[in-house]
């Protein structure tokens, strides 16, 4: 998942000047304990989870990403599928009915 500045700013309900503030912090918090945890609050309900020395995706917030990413590989493979020809009972059973 990948959030730009200013969608974590709208979330949150900080200036982007705060994010970039944030992001460019070492180690030390550049704006005010309530104003992260605005921040914080924000990526954690994006499915973001605060790790030690890091985050990580929460592994069930992927299943609508999941779910798109396989309807979208559905509909092509009905597409590429549509521009075959149709199988006939030729292509499923040989001469004596049993399958091929």
């Amino acid at each position: 998942m990948r959030m730009e500045q200013e969608e974590l700013a709208r979330r949150a309900g900080v200036s982007v000047t705060t994010i970039r503030r944030l992001e460019a912090a070492s180690g030390e918090y550049a704006v005010a304990k309530a104003t992260a945890g605005e921040v914080q609050m924000a990526l954690q309900e994006a499915g973001i989870e605060f790790i030690h020395d890091g985050v990580r995706r929460l592994s069930g917030n992927s299943e609508p990403a999941l779910l798109e990413d396989l309807r979208n590989i559905a509909k092509e493979s009905a597409r590429l599928q549509a521009a075959l020809p149709q199988w006939t009972e030729d292509d499923l059973y040989d001469e004596h009915g049993l399958p091929a």
